[in-house]
């Protein structure tokens, strides 16, 4: 049985302004871990490197593009997104965001209400050939 997984991509066009778009990972049912039942299970990526972030409550970034490509998983509390062309999205508990807008304006950011954000992030090797 085949499912996938919902989640939000901030990028830069070629014009340097960054935007969000929906995006899936497509998981397909495995038996990864036998004996243990069967689950979905999505394409394995190569990754970096992996560390964690706490942002502070009331803490904000002005206009700046992502410091490198990287996954962030949202731990604990909240934070606010907005891209470049002014569109905003909220990253919960729970969520995920694949930040490549590393070139252009890039993006504000900013942790929402009285709870530091935590994140862990998963570092990306870079996507120089991706088209927009």
């Amino acid at each position: 049985m085949s499912s996938a997984l919902s989640y939000m991509r901030l990028y830069a066009d070629s014009a340097g302004e960054s935007h969000f778009e929906p995006a899936v990972v497509e998981t397909s049912t495995s038996n990864f871990a036998p004996p243990a039942p069967a689950f979905n299970v999505s394409r394995f990526l190569p990754a970096l490197r992996n560390g964690f972030l706490l942002v502070p409550a009331a803490w904000s970034g002005d206009l700046h593009p992502s410091p490198l490509r990287m996954w962030i998983f949202v731990l604990d509390g909240e934070m606010e997104f907005e891209a470049s062309d002014g569109e905003r999205q909220p990253a919960r508990k729970g969520d995920a965001l694949l930040l490549e807008d590393t070139t252009g304006r890039g993006h504000r950011s900013r942790v929402i209400g009285d709870t530091a954000a935590k994140l862990a992030v998963v570092e990306l090797e870079p996507e120089p050939d991706r088209d927009e």
